[in-house]
């Protein structure tokens, strides 16, 4: 999930497989860090390979899900920031997936601590 949202928001993609738009005037705190540069494409892809390292390695699982969680939370409270403060209000569904995410990969990152990987 983490390399497709990479690949979703490479600047190369058509923007609206990734939001709809916004009307004038309006920015989403998600366009916002986008704009900086592709930073999205890059903490997502950065998560995915942390991810399949720890998986083959065997170690760093703890970090790896840590790391993953930071950024989907990030990025789900991005969007239910911007559905708050946009008018109208735009859906909170995937917003609150990925928080939800988030908080899925801190439960698995305990997991692997509690079972002695690191």
């Amino acid at each position: 999930m983490q390399a497709t949202i990479g690949v979703l928001y490479l600047p190369t993609m058509p923007e609206s497989l990734v939001r709809r738009p916004l009307l004038p005037g309006q920015v989403s705190a998600v366009a916002y860090i986008e704009s900086i540069g592709p930073l999205w494409s890059a903490v997502f892809f950065g998560t995915a390979l942390a991810l399949v390292v720890a998986a083959v390695r065997g170690r760093g699982f703890v970090n790896a899900h840590i790391a993953a969680a930071g950024v989907s939370v990030l990025y789900g409270s991005s969007i239910l920031i911007s559905a708050v403060l946009t008018e109208p209000p735009v859906p909170v569904v995937h917003g609150t997936y990925a928080t939800f995410v988030g908080v899925l990969h801190i439960c698995i990152a305990i997991g692997c601590r509690d079972r002695g990987h690191r």
